[in-house]
């Protein structure tokens, strides 16, 4: 069955599904017209690269022939039938005797020669023919058909023209054995009795919905980014992979999104699997070379000898096997002399899987050795890759010294990889000094990258072990890592006795212990007490150590901040450089400003952010998770936003720093509730709650708007109300102008003028206390809302125009306009907006305003279309449809009709199959 990659079957079991490969359903339907029209060539070829599952289609093309009513013969060819003369030839001619009821094995038995062969095989199609009006005839793997048979079926293939029988075969493009062939197949389409019909690699978007409908999840971006490269757009090789990757729990499902981990781990490939066993079928030589390519191709011209000296065969041994896995698919031939490279990336990884710890370590070995040696020259990840592998089995001086400067060069880069090659060179190194700054600089990159597991065991090995080696500016920062590691666990319990006494005994002086108590305090959500335990003791931390005394004082800022004393904090935003670590490295820089700008953001003051980033040219792709999420979010780059949110909540990437789940939560429900997938968006507020609850009253407007939107408006202005006074006893300004603002529109709602009023008048202490723009755009939407205030409408307008936040200009407008205070024929800008973010639901909602206020909606067709598809998220949501009623904001009569409809015109039967549809991206809404 096809060479080592077809060995690789992608189909779904056709007893159990009509469906064809993704995105092939119409080569299916286009083969099987061929299979049964009347002029028609008789001889079909179902062609393919290697890996295509060409199979997988022809079981398909027999599906869609017996959903006609007809019943096509199989023949499937084994490889080993290649060295069997008149096998093919024989079995068909028995197959079609046994449909007369005749005896197969002696029709079978009789073929001694060509001619013999060919009338024998002529005459029993004859006789087939008499009994069948139609016949066609699968033949899979055709390219395995032994040269004698050959011989006899393509000339018969000129007297089948114009007559009932089709022949559908899958073959391999021009494989090296069928090129005598060659020119006979193309004298048969030069005279229409051929027609060849090419396979191609799935797309992109195909290879989403194979994942989608084998995960029950979408992929995400990345991950289909990385199968795309390890598969080639093979689908067997992609299911093969997304196992690979669950075994080795580099998958991981949340909320209907699947998520690859960690892309720099190969997926976990059984050595069972049917390329690996096929290649082991192929002899010694290839078996050992394929193996040891795996490993040492990268290498370049240098790569075949290295392979002789790891396989102990000759260099000519060596060519030959390559050139032998170049035929089989395995490999292609590069255009430098000598170089070769793997078809697939995905089965370099499985053949590296073969490989017991010794051969793989020597293989590594021989590797690095050609390298130090200078023979050839590979890229800094290849090269520190192979040194973990090697460990001892090469200098292990030299060893640790080079995965440590690799490591700290790549910890903002590839932070995944440098912290495994940080804690390989910690694993090698003896001295214990070396070792503990090793460990210190694996602590860091992994907090760098969030990867909280890994940074807490390093973390506690330098505290516990290596405390009285280690510089204290560098113990410091490892106690802080391992704070933050605490909380990016959820070890709820060890911070608590960390606050409550287990400070006391941190390693370090006084100043350390301080500081670190103050940390975790933060972590659990005790901002108050953390402020009360640092102040008084600000002589103790500031007069010690510089590293110390810069720290403390960036924790200061940000808690002071967040308590609504900026004074400091804008003074550290005006001039970050005369921070004390300014000039310790970029690594420090970084950290300063992204915690300025993580402040910023909590704030609501993004522009701001933003030119802060300008101006000291920082990199964005160092941006953490979670400052990524806010600023895509804020940008209206809702997509990508959410990309990003759900690997954060579904991995705790975004658990750690406070409050940065909560204001990814935040972020990820706004967006949600926006495009109307409500039961999604509480429960990412659910899960916030219950993972590191820290600055919750962040949420409640995100939340107050999901139960608006299901009718729930005094549950709403509770939740708001609630909030205000969680604030409140943790004595936190941050976040609760927008929360006075939504308190003072429900109350407005509920017609309580008055305590309306004295929202509002909280919102101009909340802006004048902080000083910040989003302040005062609340104030200003207060004032308009509250009081009528035209004037103050048209400023809030102009002030998010300056902001330009998309959501806030367009909910900005939505306001004023709701609330008579602004020019309707805004509402076309609020609308174009919202359609730009996708925001469904917020645009349904705004078309009612519109209507309302006599404003025209644009685009009839298009608003059209758009009701089905939210009424088809709210139905994938769960909704009843009392519930989608009030959503929608009709009858329960209207929405069982428009339900109706939707179901007729798409063909689904029950909401299930329109919320598989809908996952799957084939719901045609």
């Amino acid at each position: 069955m096809g060479n080592v990659i077809d060995h690789w079957r992608d189909a779904p079991d056709p007893a159990r599904s009509a469906r064809a490969p993704f995105g092939r359903d119409s080569v299916v339907t286009h083969v099987a017209d061929l299979a049964v029209s009347s002029d028609s060539p008789p001889l079909v070829l179902v062609t393919g690269p290697a890996g295509m599952g060409r199979s997988s289609l022809l079981d398909a093309v027999g599906v869609e022939l017996a959903a006609r009513g007809s019943t096509p013969m199989w023949l499937r060819v084994a490889r080993k039938e290649r060295d069997r003369p008149y096998s093919l030839a024989s079995r068909f001619a028995a197959e079609l005797a046994a449909l007369r009821g005749r005896d197969v094995r002696r029709t079978a038995g009789t073929m001694a020669s060509l001619a013999e062969a060919g009338r024998q095989l002529a005459a029993e199609l004859r006789s087939a023919l008499a009994v069948h009006d139609k016949l066609t005839v699968l033949i899979d793997d055709a390219h395995w058909t032994d040269p004698a048979s050959r011989a006899v079926l393509l000339p018969l293939v000129r007297t089948l023209a114009g007559g009932p029988i089709t022949l559908v075969c899958t073959v391999r493009p021009s494989p090296a054995d069928l090129a005598g062939d060659r020119a006979a197949v193309e004298q048969l389409r030069n005279v229409g009795l051929a027609e060849v019909v090419p396979l191609r690699p799935l797309r992109k978007r195909e290879v989403g919905a194979l994942i989608a409908h084998t995960l029950q999840a979408r992929p995400t971006e990345p991950l289909l980014a990385h199968l795309q490269h390890e598969c080639r757009g093979r689908p067997a090789a992609v299911l093969a992979a997304l196992a690979g990757h669950q075994r080795s729990g580099g998958l991981c499902v949340h909320e209907r999104h699947v998520y690859l981990l960690s892309p720099d781990r190969p997926p976990e490939l059984p050595v069972d699997l049917p390329p690996i066993t096929y290649l082991r079928q192929l002899g010694g030589v290839v078996w050992q070379v394929a193996k040891a390519a795996a490993v040492l191709l990268p290498l370049g011209s240098v790569a075949t000898r290295l392979t002789a000296e790891a396989v102990g065969r000759s260099e000519d041994e060596v060519r030959g096997a390559l050139t032998e896995l170049c035929a089989e698919g395995v490999l292609r031939q590069e255009a430098e002399e000598g170089c070769w490279q793997f078809r697939l990336p995905l089965l370099a990884s499985a053949l590296t899987g073969c490989l017991g710890p010794y051969e793989r370590r020597r293989l590594a070995q021989l590797a690095v050795t050609a390298v130090w040696a200078g023979d050839t020259c590979v890229d800094d990840r290849y090269l520190a890759e192979q040194l973990v592998v090697a460990g001892r089995f090469v200098n292990p001086r030299r060893a640790a010294d080079e995965l440590l400067s690799l490591g700290n060069a790549a910890m903002l880069d590839d932070g995944c990889s440098a912290g495994r090659w940080l804690r390989a060179a910690a694993d090698l190194i003896t001295d214990r000094r070396q070792r503990a700054r090793a460990l210190v600089a694996h602590t860091g990159t992994c907090c760098l990258q969030l990867r909280f597991a890994e940074a807490i065991g390093s973390a506690w090995k330098v505290l516990s072990e290596y405390a009285d080696l280690a510089d204290p500016a560098e113990l410091f920062e490892t106690e802080m890592v391992y704070v933050v590691a605490l909380a990016g666990t959820q070890n709820t319990a060890a911070l608590t006795e960390l606050c409550d006494d287990g400070w006391r005994s941190m390693p370090g002086g006084e100043w350390h212990r301080v500081l670190t108590r103050c940390i975790a305090l933060c972590q659990l959500d005790r901002w108050r007490e953390a402020d009360e335990h640092l102040a008084p003791l600000r002589q103790v931390w500031q007069q010690n150590n510089d590293v110390v005394a810069a720290l403390g004082l960036l924790i200061s800022e940000c808690i002071g901040a967040y308590m609504g004393r900026l004074g400091p904090f804008e003074e550290a935003v005006a001039g970050p450089a005369r921070w004390p670590l300014w000039t310790s490295g970029p690594q420090h820089r970084y950290e300063r400003l992204w915690q300025l700008v993580r402040v910023l953001m909590a704030f609501g003051e993004k522009d701001r952010a933003d030119r802060l980033l300008t101006a000291y040219e920082l990199p964005s792709e160092y941006r953490r998770v979670p400052d990524r999420v806010v600023a895509d979010s804020r940008s209206g780059r809702w997509d990508q936003a959410l990309d990003v949110a759900r690997l954060g909540l579904a991995t705790g990437l975004s658990i750690g720093y406070a409050p940065s789940h909560t204001l990814v939560a935040r972020e990820t429900s706004t967006i949600l509730g926006a495009r109307g997938r409500l039961t999604e968006a509480r429960s990412v507020i659910q899960q916030a709650r219950s993972v590191q609850p820290v600055m919750l009253h962040l949420l409640a407007v995100a939340e107050s708007l999901l139960d608006e939107s299901l009718g729930a408006g005094e549950r709403a202005l509770r939740l708001i109300t609630e909030s205000l006074a969680q604030a409140a006893s943790r004595e936190l300004v941050v976040g609760t102008d927008l929360l006075w603002l939504r308190k003072a529109e429900l109350e407005l709602a509920r017609g309580d003028g008055t305590v309306a009023r004295q929202c509002m008048d909280e919102t101009r202490t909340v802006a004048e206390l902080t000083g910040t723009s989003h302040a005062r755009l609340c104030h200003l939407l207060a004032t308009a809302v509250v009081e009528g205030d035209r004037a103050a409408a048209e400023e809030a307008i102009r002030l998010a125009r300056r902001r330009a936040q998309p959501l806030e200009m367009a909910d900005t407008i939505s306001m004023a306009v709701r609330h008579k205070v602004g020019d309707a024929e805004l509402l076309h800008e609020a609308y174009a907006l919202y359609g730009d973010l996708d925001a469904l639901l917020r645009r349904a909602q705004l078309r009612n305003v519109m209507r309302e206020r006599g404003v025209t909606v644009p685009h009839r067709r298009v608003v059209t279309a758009e009701n089905e598809r939210l009424l088809a998220v709210l139905v994938t949501e769960g909704l009843t449809n009392r519930e989608l009623a009030t959503v929608l904001g009709s009858s329960e009569k209207s929405v069982e009709g428009r339900l109706g409809r939707l179901f007729k015109r798409t063909g689904y039967r029950s909401r299930v199959e329109l919320a598989s549809a809908m996952l799957t991206d084939e719901c045609p809404v």
